[in-house]
């Protein structure tokens, strides 16, 4: 009898195969969730910057413009109301900080880990832009 007819190595083989596949699925499900996470972090950082220096722009004159317009930012760059924490003011009126999370999901790493989501945070400040005086008026003209 050839060692491909034996019932013992057929057995071994299909356990030896689905072993494989079931740890390959799981290796790329981490894999693929690490990237979907890490893309999701870049997203709500960007967003969560865009956000603070709009709202900066705004500082010191008009707080609540200045955190009307950061949330509204975030709101354009894909953050959902639910997704802002917080956004705050100095009681200076000097800075803006706005905070930023996300659940995302685990599918099949996360059973194993035993965590069916994972929080994505970002958060970013922004000073008040320093504006310099406008240059002094000369009136003199060459001709």
């Amino acid at each position: 009898m050839r060692a491909s007819q034996s019932p013992v190595i057929r057995k071994a083989t299909a356990a030896l195969l689905g072993v494989t596949l079931v740890a390959g699925a799981l290796i790329m499900d981490a894999v693929f969730a690490r990237i979907y996470f890490y893309s999701n972090w870049i997203r709500l950082e960007n967003a969560a910057e865009a956000a603070t220096t709009a709202g900066s722009l705004y500082l010191p004159g008009d707080p609540a413009m200045a955190l009307k317009t950061a949330e509204r930012y975030a709101s354009l760059n894909g953050v959902r109301p639910n997704e802002i924490v917080s956004a705050t003011v100095t009681p200076d009126d000097s800075t803006i900080t706005i905070r930023l999370q996300r659940s995302m999901p685990f599918f099949l790493s996360g059973v194993g880990l035993g965590q069916a989501t994972v929080p994505v945070v970002a958060t970013d400040a922004a000073h008040a832009p320093h504006i310099p005086p406008p240059p002094a008026h000369s009136h003199s003209f060459e001709i």
